[in-house]
């Protein structure tokens, strides 16, 4: 696997989480106009892509030591 088919990979995956929160939000009741609903939205997704920038860096990482250290291994 390439790092960026990894990206896409993650991406797909946040995107799935992002969607599945939204229904949730909808399901509870959530008005899909309302600021808060938007709010809720906004901040799950930044969370969400802190988590995929977190692991894209970390997988940065360990190609680069895989590339000075052919043994290097994740931690």
């Amino acid at each position: 696997m390439t790092l960026d088919e990894a990206n896409a990979e993650l991406c797909r995956h946040r995107d799935l989480a992002l969607t599945a929160y939204a229904h949730r939000l909808l399901a509870q009741g959530a008005d899909i106009h309302g600021e808060q609903f938007r709010a809720d939205l906004s901040k799950y997704a930044t969370e969400l892509e802190a988590w995929r920038s977190k692991a894209m860096e970390g997988l940065r990482q360990f190609v680069q030591a895989m590339m000075e250290r052919p043994g290097a291994t994740l931690h």
